[in-house]
């Protein structure tokens, strides 16, 4: 990897201490013997959030348009447990850089990497844990 291509991603995994907390109840009303119970659509949650956005602060918003001079993030939170995660961002330019390894990310807790392009156009960034793809945002820089 290129040393000069660092500069274009500098990692600043900022923990935001916002920690939450998710409690669920399994208790059930019960059934009729002779009644078989209601099938219940599957709820799926997501495991991660992910965006980017036009700030470096938690209380920044998803953005999908950023000013050239503005501070840019890529936004990694795991909802469901502890992990190790990976961020690539793919420039205008063809050029293609992802941090060097693994970051982790404790449940729970808003974590941020810096982008330092200033380049205008089409940016895509990608968010990966244990090699595979948890999501992709693309945004532009004007």
């Amino acid at each position: 990897m290129k040393k000069g291509m660092l500069s274009a991603l500098a990692l600043v995994a900022l923990a935001t201490g916002l920690l939450i907390g998710v409690a669920s109840s399994s208790a059930q009303a019960p059934t009729p013997a002779k009644q078989a119970p209601a099938k219940q659509a599957p709820t799926t949650t997501p495991a991660y959030r992910h965006y980017v956005a036009c700030g470096l602060s938690r209380k920044a918003t998803p953005a999908h348009v950023c000013p050239v001079g503005s501070k840019k993030g890529a936004f990694f939170k795991s909802l469901k447990a502890d992990v190790k995660y990976t961020v690539c961002v793919k420039f205008p330019k063809r050029e293609h850089l992802c941090t060097e390894k693994p970051q982790e990310a404790e449940q729970g807790t808003l974590y941020v990497n810096k982008i330092t392009s200033t380049t205008p156009g089409r940016h895509q960034v990608t968010w990966f844990v244990k090699g595979k793809k948890v999501g992709t945002t693309v945004f532009r820089v004007k």
